[in-house]
C-alpha cells in the first residue's frame, strides 16, 4: 500500500465573520484523506472586533488582557471544532495567536507544523477588507513550502 500524500494539513480558521466558523469542509476533506487536522486562527484587527462583538471577549477572567481573553475565547471555540472532528473519526488539533501578520504566520505555522497541505477558504469579508482576504491567499500561494487548497466560498 502506498503511502498517503497528505499526512497533515492545516486549515485556517477565520473569526472575523462573526459566530463560529464553518470549518465542516475541512473536517470532511481531513477524513476523506485520513490525514490529521491542524486548525489555525490569526487574530487581527477584525477578528478582534467580531470576538469582541459576539460578547465572547465579555467572559473574560479579571486581571486578564484583552488579547488574552480574545485567544482563550478562539481557543474555546478552536476546541468545540477539534471535539467536532474528533467524534468524525478525524485527528485534530488547533492553536491561536493574535498577530496582524495573517499570512506570515499561516507561512510560518504550515513550516513549523511540517504540513503537507495548506486548506484556506476566503469568506465573509467585505469591501477593503475581502480584498485583503484575497491578498493573503495569494501571498499564501506565492509563498507556501507545500501544496495550497483553496476553498470557494459557499
Amino acid at each position: 500500500m502506498p503511502d498517503r500524500v497528505v499526512r497533515r494539513m492545516l486549515a485556517f480558521v477565520e473569526f472575523a465573520d462573526g459566530g463560529d466558523p464553518d470549518t465542516s469542509w475541512a473536517i470532511r476533506f481531513a477524513r476523506q484523506v485520513g490525514a490529521e487536522l491542524i486548525l489555525f486562527s490569526v487574530i487581527d484587527r477584525p477578528a478582534m472586533v467580531a470576538l469582541i462583538g459576539t460578547h465572547r471577549a465579555a467572559t473574560a477572567e479579571r486581571g486578564s488582557t484583552l488579547n488574552a481573553s480574545l485567544v482563550a475565547d478562539a481557543k474555546r471555540i478552536l476546541q468545540r471544532i477539534v471535539d467536532q472532528a474528533a467524534a468524525g473519526g478525524v485527528v485534530a488539533r488547533g492553536h491561536a495567536i493574535v498577530s496582524e501578520e495573517v499570512p506570515e504566520q499561516i507561512l510560518k505555522e504550515a513550516i513549523v507544523q511540517h504540513v503537507d497541505l495548506i486548506l484556506i477558504r476566503p469568506t465573509g469579508r467585505q469591501g477593503f477588507l475581502q480584498r485583503l482576504m484575497r491578498s493573503t491567499v495569494e501571498e499564501i500561494l506565492a509563498a507556501a513550502p507545500c501544496g495550497v487548497l483553496v476553498v470557494q466560498p459557499k
